[in-house]
């Protein structure tokens, strides 16, 4: 065998090798020791090796050979004083040795076993339970705990006659997080927060049909600790079980899949950047003339407080005309999108507050999340808080209470007003209804050719995607393709803006250019 391909199999399968040592010694040190004879070995005989498709047969019968010899070995050489009081009962050490083995592989089979097999083996030969009470524990007839020891015997033996091979999920675990857009409460997103059991289940079976067994060893988990995340996996639509196997039933998105996006809509969005900024640039004298509140704004704030009105102004678009009309049902009974990613993603966050939220006007906010001058969430939960800063940008606390001082208070704290010699003014700009539907009349053209470049990234997407999902969730590729439009044309086209210095990180003090307010007349 080639000696390069020879490394890169001893290196995938060292922690398998290692694995069957532990099993079969009983410290790290002699796991260590064992497994780096057995690879000696295989080294030395691998050139005898023809078919590279024949190479795991191989170094397990290598192994198996080694470990017998070093049962030999070790038997030699334990040494102990016998007398009168310590009967001789004639076994090998090495005899007692395999025979710790076979408990040792037992015990790895029975926490491989399914519920109803397990809990009838472990009644039966752990409780010493006999057939009767075991079916009355289980309520079962005595017949269905006869056939299910039966069953549970064959797959304990066939088992432990197996060479298990435990995942890349069981030494390597996998980050995922959900992202809901749609109707309703979010009631998925605690069912994996922080939860790794749960997160590298919905791995495992993405692209794999598996039992709970396969599940079992793929993550290196037993799968008595399995079935109460699989149930409420399966309960939430996340998972769907097919026979005896469970598949992942939502659409995730790995780093190497985003990865492949990015590059492939890089020159789109890159040309989304340039017209945008080209755009505000070239229609800056006619927008500032508005006159509206922070039109005066320095020139940086000028560009992202324009960029993130068009952006919000896009996104409607993009919903009003690409979104699907239906979403479809949760097993909650909202009708919602739910997917997975690998990696937290976001650059923006969105949040829009009307006077049907209680506020006396609109509140519209796109956190720029690598700053940490804003958070939505502040006023969001928080609708007093929102409605004195709307109630500051309509002039209309020209005589504030000790009530509403506190809440100035907070604000100017927070960075949303600033106390300029006993006047009170807000950091963020504020239109009045006539001003926003002048700029957004000014801004149309552009959003129209955003929209069309858009529409063309997302048919890229679909693509893509189609070729990336299971078959089950191919029929989800277009809605949830639209859903993440957010990230993935705004928040990709501000990490390009701000890139190439069009915007600049680096706010004016008393300038909050991402937040815009709509007050009536």
């Amino acid at each position: 065998m080639d000696k390069r391909i020879l490394n890169d199999k001893l290196a995938q399968a060292a922690k398998n090798i290692y694995s069957y040592c532990l099993l079969r010694t009983s410290t790290r040190e002699e796991a260590e020791d064992l497994s780096q004879d057995i690879l000696l070995e295989i080294m030395k005989s691998a050139c005898n090796l023809r078919d590279v498709n024949a190479f795991y047969g191989f170094i397990w019968a290598i192994a198996g050979n080694v470990y017998k010899n070093w049962c030999k070995k070790r038997g030699r050489l334990i040494y102990a004083e016998l007398d009168e009081s310590l009967p001789d009962q004639g076994r090998a050490v090495e005899e007692q040795l395999v025979e710790n083995d076979d408990i040792a592989l037992l015990r790895r089979e029975l926490s491989l076993l399914t519920e109803k097999y397990r809990r009838c083996a472990v009644l039966y030969y752990v409780e010493e339970y006999p057939v009767s009470k075991i079916a009355q524990t289980l309520d079962i007839s005595e017949s269905m705990v006869k056939y299910l020891l039966f069953k549970a015997r064959k797959k304990l033996k066939e088992g432990m006659n197996m060479v298990r091979n435990y995942g890349e999920q069981s030494y390597n675990p996998r980050n995922l997080t959900l992202i809901y857009y749609g109707e309703g409460p979010n009631r998925f997103s605690n069912l994996i927060r922080d939860k790794k059991i749960p997160q590298n289940i919905l791995w495992a079976c993405y692209n794999d049909l598996l039992t709970e067994e396969e599940i079992s060893l793929q993550i290196g988990v037993a799968v008595p600790y399995l079935d109460e995340y699989i149930n409420y996996l399966a309960d939430a639509g996340l998972l769907i079980k097919k026979g005896d196997k469970y598949s992942t039933n939502i659409i995730i998105f790995t780093k190497q899949l985003r990865d492949e996006l990015a590059n492939k809509k890089a020159p789109m969005t890159n040309e989304t950047a340039d017209k945008l900024y080209e755009f505000i640039t070239a229609n800056e004298e006619k927008i500032r003339s508005i006159n509206y509140q922070g039109s005066k704004a320095s020139r940086n704030s000028f560009i992202w407080q324009i960029s993130i009105i068009a952006f919000q102004l896009l996104i409607g678009k993009i919903t009003a005309t690409l979104s699907p009309k239906l979403f479809p049902k949760t097993a909650f009974g909202e009708r919602a999108y739910v997917w997975g990613v690998e990696e937290e993603e976001s650059i923006l966050s969105i949040c829009n507050l009307s006077p049907n939220d209680g506020i006396e006007g609109e509140l519209r906010m796109m956190d720029y999340l690598p700053s940490d001058r804003t958070y939505h969430g502040t006023l969001y939960t928080n609708r007093k808080l929102a409605n004195i800063l709307i109630r500051l940008a309509s002039n209309k606390l020209t005589d504030p209470n000790d009530y509403d001082k506190e809440y100035i208070a907070e604000l100017i704290k927070l960075g949303y007003a600033v106390n300029n010699d006993g006047v009170i003014n807000v950091t963020i700009p504020v239109f009045t209804r006539s001003q926003i539907a002048t700029l957004y009349e000014l801004l149309t053209p552009i959003t129209d050719e955003l929209l069309a470049i858009s529409a063309k990234i997302k048919q890229m997407k679909d693509s893509i995607l189609l070729n990336h999902v299971p078959n089950h969730l191919k029929e989800q590729v277009s809605g949830i393709s639209c859903m993440r439009m957010f990230n993935d044309i705004i928040g990709a086209v501000v990490i390009n803006m701000v890139n190439k210095d069009y915007l600049k990180e680096n706010w004016e003090t008393n300038e909050i250019p991402t937040y815009y307010a709509v007050i009536e007349e």
